[in-house]
């Protein structure tokens, strides 16, 4: 089909850039106080990096020889729109390296009853879900934008059974 090109500009599922004006909502969810340490994982064309309420920020971009996937160091708050293809190795690092928590961005279907169960053993518990549908992405899958903190709060029940 010659000619016809898809709705969206990003070249495969893992760049896909989530437009500003969501990200500004989203980096609000985040419970953080002036001082707080912020880290993108994924910085992409840094729309989560330039939005993030403090100069006491650093971003990792794989592409610019930064990987956050080799990070040592510990942050407030780590935030990003994660690789679609790699949800496991983006939660598990992302709940390691986080002082008071971290807020993802993923398809739906990255935050399985599994990876909650880990993110609780870990002392991390949902503060926040938010659902998106971007219809600029073309795609049509659900994305949910989760917020951890290692302060449990009574809002969310999480049950598996």
């Amino acid at each position: 089909m010659a000619g016809i090109k898809p709705k969206h500009h990003h070249s495969d599922r893992d760049r896909i850039f989530t437009p500003e004006e969501i990200v500004k909502k989203l980096i609000a969810k985040i419970p953080s106080e002036e001082g707080d340490s912020w880290c993108d994982p994924c910085y992409g064309q840094g729309v989560f990096f330039n939005n993030f309420p403090t100069e006491n920020k650093e971003f990792y971009e794989i592409d610019m020889g930064k990987d956050f996937l080799t990070c040592i160091k510990d942050y407030d708050w780590v935030v990003t729109n994660i690789p679609f293809s790699r949800p496991k190795e983006f939660i598990e690092k992302m709940s390691n390296r986080c002082k008071k928590g971290f807020g993802i961005l993923c398809l739906a279907n990255s935050m399985t009853a599994t990876r909650l169960e880990q993110l609780e053993s870990k002392g991390l518990y949902l503060h926040s879900m938010t659902v998106l549908y971007i219809r600029e992405w073309g795609f049509g899958y659900r994305t949910d934008f989760y917020v951890f903190t290692k302060e449990k709060q009574n809002k969310f029940e999480v049950l598996i059974v």
